[in-house]
């Protein structure tokens, strides 16, 4: 019932304000996100994780790429490309602001659950990574697209690197490797705060 009350306002704006104006694919792409959002914010917290919490070493690390780091990131961004590639047509709403409309609810969500142990971790280290790859990878996959040849090919790779780090800098905070973990989480923001302190540059000199 808590999902609910937390989930459905919002849920229920967004779905009104894109029948107010039908023919605007950027709000009907953030109703997709926050629907889509909400419905795997329920499964999540349904739905038994992909590997024990309880886990240790490279299944830790396994649990901090599915259960809580990367997954709950790449699966709006393969959501929105998946969209992209059946209404190409259609401008929907950019990729990282799909991205973090579709984690509101999610976020919601697993603050609550995680609240319940008042881990820090979970608290503020994991919503900074989901903030740092919902911004990183669109804006790698951005510079694979636009670049040809061996530049793509490195942009791609990046995205797989970002995850990955995001994933380390999540399991070595955990096991206490503070010397690997916070290096680990300014190398994984670092494409996210270049991507927006570009784009602050832009917007002031307009």
């Amino acid at each position: 019932m808590i999902l609910f009350s937390i989930l459905w306002i919002p849920a229920l704006y967004l779905f009104v304000e894109a029948l107010q104006q039908p023919r605007d694919p950027e709000k009907k792409g953030m109703v997709l996100a926050v629907i889509g959002g909400s419905c795997f914010a329920v499964l999540y917290f349904f739905i038994p994780q992909f590997v024990p919490e309880g886990a240790f070493g490279f299944l830790r690390f396994l649990y901090g790429f599915f259960d809580v780091v990367a997954l709950p990131v790449l699966l709006p961004l393969i959501f929105r490309y998946l969209l992209q590639i059946r209404y190409g047509h259609q401008k929907y709403i950019e990729i990282h602001q799909f991205v973090l409309m579709w984690l509101i609810p999610v976020a919601l969500v697993k603050g609550i659950q995680w609240n319940i142990n008042k881990d820090p971790i979970l608290l503020v280290l994991v919503p900074l990574l989901w903030g740092a790859l919902s911004i990183g990878l669109p804006w790698l996959i951005n510079k694979a697209e636009e670049e040809i040849g061996f530049l793509s090919f490195l942009s791609y790779a990046g995205t797989v690197l970002l995850s990955l780090i995001a994933t380390a800098a999540y399991w070595a905070w955990f096991s206490k490797l503070y010397i690997a973990a916070i290096p680990l989480a300014i190398v994984s923001m670092f494409p996210s705060l270049w991507y927006l302190i570009k784009k602050y540059i832009e917007v002031t000199k307009s």
